[in-house]
């Protein structure tokens, strides 16, 4: 199995990167620890959860409306326990786990992809917010389809995560999808 070191954990984006939980395997760009757990392949025809060891149903680029990430820096921080324990206090996620909220089209829908925090890594604040707006800007721009796009993710991925401020996280992303519109031949909205 072909992994990128991503900070201390044992895959991810390229050595300097904040750890997140977005890897790359293979050449396949995945959300969570995908081994043997719940993750999300970020595949060129939609988001395709896997569970158990099989997929599950892909939903495709074209449905996503919006697309927002909810993970915690550190695993306990999203475990049920935590959230009981705390009585709700330090993370309502505690009662949901790591996952992506969309919503989605055809029909209009809430949808939520879960995934597993990766064992043994705390990730980072900044580059969880960077992820964040990586997600969140691309499908907002109409552009989801571009997150399945191994060679755009190749690009985007290393050129956003190492940014420290949401502000200038938010520029390079909305670069990347107007230089891939262009690269179309499409002019910007």
């Amino acid at each position: 199995m072909n992994t990128l070191p991503n900070g201390p954990g044992p895959d991810g984006v390229g050595p300097g990167h904040a750890p997140v939980p977005l890897v790359r395997v293979d050449g396949r760009w995945l959300l969570g620890d995908h081994r043997d757990r719940a993750h999300l392949e970020f595949a060129p025809g939609g988001i395709v959860p896997h569970a158990d060891g099989r997929a599950g149903e892909v939903v495709p680029w074209a449905r996503f409306m919006s697309l927002g990430l909810s993970v915690t820096t550190h695993r306990w921080m999203g475990s049920r326990r935590t959230a009981v324990l705390s009585l709700g206090q330090m993370a309502p996620l505690g009662l949901t786990g790591p996952h992506l909220a969309a919503t989605v089209r055809h029909p209009y829908t809430y949808w939520t992809g879960r995934f597993s925090h990766h064992r043994g890594v705390q990730y980072a604040p900044r580059g969880l917010v960077a992820l964040g707006v990586l997600l969140g800007v691309t499908v907002d721009a109409g552009e989801a389809a571009l997150l399945g796009d191994r060679a755009w993710m190749d690009e985007a991925v290393p050129a956003v995560l190492p940014l420290r401020r949401e502000g200038e996280a938010r520029a390079a992303v909305t670069k990347l999808v107007a230089g891939a519109r262009a690269a179309r031949g499409l002019r910007e909205p």
